[in-house]
């Protein structure tokens, strides 16, 4: 099937991918401008599908704003988190630093679920029967969905490992659904199948953009986590936002 590149899959990739670059240059950054039209890229994917209508309460375009009045103030993400750190607005409410360590976890959970699909071998496979990493989650009420089941693993490895915290205040306190919500809409999404018809799509031709925003996520979210690493409060606000 000829794959087009316009989709949001492709587009995401690609976005993600622009920022892995400037993050291996000689000059290792991001921009909070590009991070602004990362951040829109990725919520026009999460909507592509009509999600939009089930998640009510989730708000896309405060991220986005958040970020985009930080870019008139800021350069860089280093920048931007050393700045608010040092004057101690870093953990107030809605401070785009700790709104930043909120979508790094969103970026993480996108790259778990695109690697939890790929070590499934098949994009469009309707159980993850066999899969070593089994969700705890109690999802009996839906029915057999490969999207529920690859989230529910994805899921529980990405929110679980802070301490503190349930895996379920986690993931709501960083992306603002709860996670019966998030199961709930995943399951009305049409068969993948239909998904990949959709998007001009086959499962060979998405391992391309699926590989690409993988491997740009693990060096992204590396360069993150060592902005924040740099100094203690950053370290805390990565245990604790």
């Amino acid at each position: 099937m000829a794959a087009t590149r316009d989709n949001p899959v492709r587009k995401l990739a690609d976005s993600l991918q622009a920022l892995a670059d400037t993050v291996n240059s000689d000059n290792p950054h991001i921009k909070v401008s590009d991070l602004v039209q990362f951040c829109r890229i990725s919520y026009t994917a999460i909507f592509y599908f009509g999600i939009t209508v089930k998640f009510p309460d989730l708000d896309p375009q405060t991220k986005v704003d958040h970020f985009l009045e930080a870019s008139k103030k800021y350069d860089t993400i280093q920048d931007l988190v050393e700045s608010e750190i040092k004057n101690g607005t870093a953990r107030d409410k809605g401070s785009p630093c700790r709104t930043l360590a909120r979508f790094r976890r969103v970026i993480d959970l996108a790259r778990e679920v695109l690697e939890q699909i790929l070590t499934s071998g098949r994009v469009a496979a309707q159980s993850t029967e066999g899969n070593s990493q089994q969700s705890s989650f109690d999802y009996t009420h839906l029915r057999q969905n490969s999207f529920v089941e690859t989230f529910a693993v994805a899921y529980e490895q990405v929110f679980v490992p802070y301490p503190g915290w349930t895996a379920g205040e986690c993931f709501s306190s960083s992306v603002g659904l709860s996670k019966n919500i998030v199961l709930a809409a995943l399951e009305e999404l049409p068969p993948p199948d239909l998904l990949l018809k959709i998007l001009n799509e086959d499962e060979d031709s998405l391992k391309e953009p699926f590989h690409k925003y993988i491997n740009a996520a693990k060096v992204v979210l590396q360069y993150i986590d060592s902005v924040f690493l740099s100094t203690e409060t950053g370290a805390d606000m990565l245990r604790t936002i």
